[in-house]
Parts: structure tokens; C-alpha cells; sequence
């Protein structure tokens, strides 16, 4: 997510996939808008799912904005939600990837292109990025101001997360990133299980309870969001998803401008 004050935005990375990331920045994304901040939401995984998740269609937006030269006006799409934008990606994402790595290409690519949309009084961007590292993710953390890591409480949570973090430490050690981790959200959580409160508990112990956000609990209607184009603010407001990500929401707006 991009803030006003400083250009620069919020990351979604996660180095495993099916962690709830999309679910995260789509649902984070319209909060913010709802809370009337103006927000951008750019698409950096190849799935192009966020444009899925808010009923339209999947376009080439990030290949044409980074490799077709094409401008960040023009590949901006507006989303029905007052308030909420969206610069969509598809497969040619990867592809543009693969272009980017084979030319060689600037670390601060992301932050430079989405700088006219902060000169222009955009509020905040939220990235949502791909599920592995390769160029366009390191590329988003180093234009994020914070960074919030979604992970599955599953037995490979932790491991994620720490490569995740490593990766952090890589950025601020040798490219000089000054950004931080607002913190962890453990998704899919299931208090009846002895997995999900195992994983809770580990990833306490290994990166410090305060920095472990409070859980997402699996719950059936953030697939049905999904599935009808529709953010959990559509479908059920007052359910306990909604809730727990109005939580983020919240915490989002206190540090932000």
C-alpha cells in the first residue's frame, strides 16, 4: 500500500501459496476505501485473482504498465466501489517477469511507476504479490512502507514466514529498504484444532507476540466472496470474518495519515 505522505506502499508477500493473501489485500483494500481513503490495489500475482474477487475481468495491466509503457492512468480500472481502484493482472504477469529479469531492471521499478498516482493525492496502495520470489515481489517490498504477512496456521507456517523475513533483512542490509513489518496474520484459523493453536503458538514463540496480528478464522463465506465477485463488506458485514478483518482495517488507519 502506497501512503501519501511518503510514496510508498503496503505489501502482501508470502513465499507459500493458498495463505488468504488475495482475500487479504482485496478485503483490506475496500475497508480502507470504505473508511474513505482513496486506494489503489495493484495485482503483482500472475493468478490475477484480485480482479476476480471484485466481479471483473482479468486484463494485462501490470505487463502493459511495465513492460508495454504504457501509463499508469491508462491501465487503471475503476472497481464500482467508491473510493477503490485496481490496476489488474493476469497470466502475462509472469511474463512480464521473465522479460524484466532477462533485461535487467531497477529494484525501485514498482515505487517509480506508481508515483504519479501518489503526486495525483492517492491515499494508499495495497500489493498483493506472487506466492514466490523472482523479481516483481522483492521489487514491492522494497516500495512498501509496511508489510503484512498473511500465513496459514499449518505446520509450514513458520518456515514461510521466516524466508519471508529474510528476504526483509536482505533489502534493508544491501538495498537500503526502510520499511517494516506491521505483522503476521495467521489465516484459516481453527480454535478446535490442535494444528491451528500448535501454529499459533509457534509463531508467538519464534517472531514475538507482538508481532502475531490477531487471526482469520476459516470461515465457508470468504470462499463464497470470492466466488460471487463480491469483499466480505458486500456479502456479510456483521459476520466474524468481517469483524476480524475490520480489526486490520483499523490498524491500518492508525498509522496511516
Amino acid at each position: 500500500m502506497l501512503r501519501q505522505q511518503s510514496n510508498s506502499p503496503y505489501s502482501y508477500p508470502t513465499q507459500k501459496g493458498g495463505v488468504g493473501k488475495t482475500t487479504t489485500a482485496v478485503t483490506l483494500a475496500h475497508g480502507l476505501a470504505i473508511q474513505g481513503k482513496d486506494t489503489l490495489l495493484l495485482d503483482l500475482d500472475p493468478q490475477g485473482q484480485c480482479a476476480s474477487a471484485l466481479g471483473l475481468v482479468q486484463e494485462p495491466g501490470v505487463f502493459n504498465l511495465l513492460v508495454g509503457d504504457q501509463t499508469l492512468a491508462n491501465v487503471t480500472r475503476t472497481t464500482g466501489r467508491s473510493r477503490l481502484t485496481l490496476i489488474p493482472g493476469n497470466k502475462r504477469t509472469a511474463t512480464a517477469q521473465l522479460v524484466l529479469n532477462a533485461e535487467g531492471f531497477e529494484l525501485s521499478i514498482i515505487r517509480d511507476a506508481l508515483r504519479p498516482a501518489m503526486r495525483n493525492g492517492l491515499d494508499l496502495v495495497i500489493i498483493d504479490t506472487a506466492p514466490s520470489v523472482g523479481g516483481l515481489q522483492e521489487a514491492a517490498l522494497f516500495a512498501a512502507d509496511l508489510v503484512i504477512i498473511p500465513t496459514a496456521v499449518d505446520y509450514l507456517a513458520t518456515e514461510g514466514v521466516i524466508k519471508v523475513m529474510q528476504t526483509l533483512e536482505i533489502l534493508a542490509e544491501k538495498q537500503s529498504w526502510r520499511g517494516s513489518v506491521l505483522g503476521i496474520l495467521p489465516t484459516f484459523y481453527d480454535n478446535v484444532t490442535r494444528e491451528s493453536q500448535q501454529t499459533l503458538d509457534d509463531l508467538q514463540r519464534t517472531f514475538g507476540a507482538e508481532l502475531i496480528l490477531p487471526p482469520v478464522h476459516r470461515a465457508t463465506i470468504l470462499r463464497e466472496c470470492g466466488a460471487e465477485g463480491k469483499t466480505i463488506w458486500e456479502k456479510a458485514a456483521s459476520s466474524r470474518p468481517a469483524q476480524e478483518y475490520a480489526d486490520l482495517v483499523w490498524r491500518v488507519t492508525d498509522v496511516t495519515p
